[in-house]
């Protein structure tokens, strides 16, 4: 069974591609209500039926049956969701190669979902939360160029507020970024700790990159004879179009409010980069535990990374592993370090998320090494639990048998995850409630619908 398509596609595909609540988990998910707000809460489950999108409600994940025929609110479709303090959620728009576009929406006072704002801004390839912002990032062409024209690549932010409506644009130098001469993209935002932790993906070197820092290419025959590839894989003559370091991860740590200030950059040869990856999204794999600890997983997709008889590459050699950053450092702990190759099912993550404690819930690759290496065929319908202190796997129990996929991010709370869960036969989509410790999975509340994104948890605003 090839990975499902209703998980982390595009519009097309349903409500969804990585949608999610983009937040690590506490033990209750609680954050500040809206004024004048009694703390009357309520789950918005974002859903999909004959191609429309519709936010609806529910009382409890864990039973009973919610319907957006005649009670759902009409809503963006988005390929995103993110839940923001209680207060509002968030739908982004990829828009593959396109301009973004957003809206957020809130509970009014008779608990229906309500669009509060709109928005547009540049594509996306990774986003997250912020202080009282909403951040996109993707990387696209600045304005510098070099003496034979060749124009540098820039990070491209969105910050979208969450209380006036307003946003603003920012760019930043992509090349040469970590000082290895290559230009780079962000996968995930993670705050914690008074910080923004942020993967920091190597993807090469560009025209402009060869150019200026001609001493960074380690091996000339990595420079693309011709024009190849295709879709976000296509590259040009005179680049080379993948890291020459894919057995590197990095984390660039920031303390302020926004990208401006320099960052601390954090480095191990440990894991490869950390991110997961479908086309040109870059999903988030850092996480911070209740403690204050950043895990930083990798899958180890250098390894994917094959020479081709127009194409030389670097490959990587290693397997899907984590390492971590303790609360309070800058640089990685040097006695951490978990090869997930070697437990649980032995198969090398897709995505993950943090659940509660140290416990953190990991979508794997089913076929392991060879699944990885099928790209967007390969199956990732394999769930498991990764206990960071014991540096345990628990495999995810108790999933229908007729499993076809997962609807999008999970949601966490009082130390279980809920996941949207897909089948091939004839029933409606459910959430299935994972409990962290054991890994066995229950299902709750079913959803009369055609596919389900995700859900989180807001605020009614009195």
């Amino acid at each position: 069974m090839k990975k499902n398509l209703y998980a982390w596609a595009y519009v097309a595909l349903m409500c969804a591609g990585t949608i999610g609540v983009l937040s690590s988990c506490s033990e209750e998910n609680d954050g500040p209500t809206p004024p004048g707000s009694d703390a009357e809460t309520a789950y918005v489950i974002a859903a999909q039926d004959d191609g429309t999108s519709y936010l609806i409600t529910a009382p409890s994940l864990d039973s009973g049956t919610a319907t957006v025929r005649g009670t759902g609110t009409e809503v963006l479709g988005g390929t995103y969701w993110v839940f923001k303090n209680q207060n509002y959620v968030f739908a982004l728009v990829y828009n593959k190669g396109g301009a973004g576009t957003g809206a957020s929406y809130y509970l009014n006072a008779a608990g229906k979902p309500t669009e509060k704002y709109s928005y547009e801004f540049n594509r996306i390839t990774t986003y997250g939360a912020w202080k009282d912002k909403v951040v996109t990032v993707s990387t696209g062409d600045s304005k510098t160029t070099d003496d034979k024209g060749n124009v540098a690549q820039a990070l491209l932010f969105n910050y979208l507020d969450e209380n006036t409506g307003g946003q603003t644009e920012a760019t930043m130098d992509a090349e040469n970024f970590l000082g290895n001469g290559e230009k780079v993209t962000f996968a995930g935002l993670e705050e914690a700790n008074g910080n923004l932790y942020t993967s920091v993906v190597p993807m090469g070197m560009s025209l402009y990159g060869i150019n200026k820092w001609p001493d960074k290419v380690t091996d000339q025959d990595l420079i693309a004879k011709s024009d190849g590839g295709s879709g976000s894989g296509s590259y040009t003559a005179g680049t080379i179009p993948s890291t020459q370091y894919p057995d590197m991860a990095y984390i660039a740590i920031y303390s302020g409010s926004s990208f401006a200030e320099k960052p601390v950059i954090a480095s191990t040869d440990k894991i490869g980069f950390a991110s997961g990856r479908n086309r040109s999204q870059y999903y988030q794999t850092i996480w911070a535990a209740d403690n204050g600890d950043l895990y930083v997983f990798s899958p180890g997709y250098g390894r994917t990374f094959t020479s081709s008889a127009d194409l030389k590459k670097v490959t990587g050699t290693k397997p899907s592993g984590v390492v971590r950053i303790r609360k309070g450092e800058t640089q990685f702990d040097p006695n951490y370090y978990v090869n997930l190759e070697e437990i649980g099912t032995k198969h090398p993550i897709y995505r993950c998320w943090h659940i509660s404690g140290t416990y953190f819930l990991l979508q794997l690759y089913s076929d392991g090494v060879d699944g990885m290496k099928q790209g967007t065929s390969a199956e990732t319908n394999e769930l498991a639990v990764f206990e960071a202190e014991s540096k345990t796997i628990t495999p995810v129990t108790g999933l229908p048998s007729d499993l076809a996929g997962f609807g999008g991010e999970p949601y966490c709370e009082n130390g279980a995850m809920y996941i949207a869960v897909t089948v091939t036969g004839g029933d409606k989509p459910a959430f299935y409630k994972i409990d962290a410790r054991t890994g066995v999975a229950s299902k709750g509340l079913i959803i009369d619908a055609e596919s389900v994104a995700t859900a989180g948890k807001l605020a009614i605003q009195k």
